[in-house]
């Protein structure tokens, strides 16, 4: 777990800056910037180009790691497996304009209207996501992920506020977005090409009919997931849309951006274990499947938990402090639905991994599509009664029980689990610390109220992690950190 813990922290890093710049964003340029209605829009076209992007990839960012070891070969630049990689993104835009210029007229009039910024941006997500796993399969994330979190927040802010105080046409506002994430698939390429790991000379005789054959079962499957998690993760946005209103998704959107911060330790971690997951069951290792299993799940929660206590004890403070706080206060019951949505996630870590780098992988397509089905039957019926909380828990019940049905199934072929004791130590030590500091902590300044709530909670919880070695990798980071830092003091 050596090399996955620190090329986690290290592009954990760049995510959590990216993420500090992403609060300042959402929380005081978007709400400065935007009214309800325009940030809805924003957010949609922005989620629109994710759900396009991970569907008509075809599959291929799950080939990318799972069938690299095979073609793994430095001298002959990977047997052209970049160029296989474009190509397949290529058929995915071509298809996408095909499937959509006959089904026109069936398309969400909202979705109509935004075609171009979501097309633009589809195309420039689906490139840098699939470098930025094909980077992976070298332990090279921490840099494009700088380009793909880090600029895309810092470009994002500075769109936004020049549109505000230059009084542009927010059609403007969207063409820049497209824009930015654009600059971050050639950032991605580039650092590839200056590290020679990037060449799109296809091999044409390694690809063989045996191997496309498994590669398109692969990614077919892969696909179908796509659309299964886009309908069980992604589809309260839209649906809050349509059965309500762009200023609705305004609202909900900012109770997003603020419990996404939960998971930006998780992509690094899946991304540098991915490989290692693929390796290990190809070896058929599952005792060290088994220790990067818990000791992920045991990281992330300890990470998530903090965040979320973090949240939620300085919520009322945060919706005084962002400009328009008011107009986005009814999003407060969503951010703790959607919290503890992440956390299930979180806790239950690598399983989707695990089941997808091995002959299980069928197995998450079938999950995937039925708790998509769930999705969209728990949104009809709860955001009529409910508005928009109801489409949180909706994604909190689908999320819920797919991980349920993906630890059974994993347990149930490889007899291995995430859970630990020290799994119980976290959540009764974040429930405790919430009880004390909402409770017993009243000030009115919302700004010293977050200071001093923040700081108890930090002190107390890091303190307790590391007096009890709650993680083995958390206080060797920690003794490493503080062994420097002596080392250049004494200098």
């Amino acid at each position: 777990m050596g090399i996955i813990a620190r090329q986690t922290l290290k592009s954990s890093t760049v995510g959590y800056v990216a993420a500090v710049v992403g609060v300042l964003n959402t929380f005081f340029i978007y709400t400065l910037c935007f009214d309800a209605a325009e940030l809805g829009r924003f957010r949609y076209v922005q989620e629109a180009g994710l759900v396009l992007a991970g569907f008509f990839s075809l599959g291929i960012t799950n080939v990318i790691v799972r069938f690299f070891p095979d073609f793994k070969d430095d001298k002959s630049k990977h047997h052209g497996f970049l160029g296989f990689i474009v190509l397949v993104l290529l058929g995915g835009i071509v298809i996408f304009l095909g499937l959509y210029g006959l089904t026109y007229q069936w398309w969400p009039s909202e979705f109509q209207d935004n075609f171009w910024y979501i097309f633009l941006l589809f195309i420039a997500i689906m490139f840098t996501n699939s470098f930025y796993y094909y980077s992976s399969n070298f332990r090279l994330i921490t840099i494009p992920n700088l380009f793909r979190q880090l600029w895309v927040k810092v470009g994002l802010g500075i769109c936004a506020l020049i549109y505000f105080y230059f009084n542009l046409s927010f059609d403007s506002i969207l063409y820049s977005v497209a824009f930015v994430y654009i600059v971050a698939a050639f950032g991605v390429i580039f650092y590839l090409y200056i590290k020679r790991n990037f060449s799109l000379n296809l091999e044409f005789n390694y690809f063989t009919k045996n191997r496309i054959r498994n590669i398109a079962v692969f990614a077919g499957f892969g696909l179908l997931s796509s659309l299964g998690s886009s309908l069980a993760t992604k589809l309260d946005i839209f649906m809050v849309t349509d059965m309500l209103s762009f200023s609705k998704t305004g609202v909900y959107s900012i109770a997003m951006s603020l419990t996404g911060l939960m998971v930006l330790v998780t992509f690094p971690m899946l991304s540098v274990s991915g490989p290692i997951i693929a390796e290990s069951l190809v070896k058929n290792d599952i005792q060290h499947v088994q220790s990067i299993y818990k000791k992920s799940s045991l990281n992330l929660f300890l990470f998530g938990a903090l965040l979320l206590l973090l949240i939620w004890v300085n919520i009322d403070s945060i919706f005084q402090i962002i400009p328009n706080g008011e107009r986005y206060a009814e999003g407060k019951i969503v951010i703790l639905i959607l919290g503890l949505a992440k956390l299930v996630d979180m806790v239950t870590s690598v399983n989707e991994v695990i089941i997808g780098y091995s002959k299980h992988f069928k197995f998450n397509l079938y999950a995937l599509l039925l708790l998509g089905l769930l999705n969209i039957l728990a949104n009809l019926f709860f955001i009529p009664l409910f508005n928009i909380a109801g489409a949180a828990f909706a994604t909190f019940l689908s999320i819920v029980l797919f991980n349920i049905a993906k630890t059974t199934f994993i347990f149930k072929k490889f007899a291995i689990h995430p859970f630990q004791k020290s799994l119980v130590y976290i959540l009764l030590m974040s429930l405790m610390l919430f009880i004390l500091v909402h409770y017993l902590v009243h000030i009115n300044d919302p700004y010293i109220a977050i200071f001093i709530k923040s700081i108890l909670v930090l002190g107390v919880y890091v303190g307790v992690c590391l007096r009890i070695n709650i993680s083995e990798d958390v206080t060797l980071f920690w003794t490493n950190t503080k062994n420097k830092i002596f080392d250049i003091i004494k200098r």
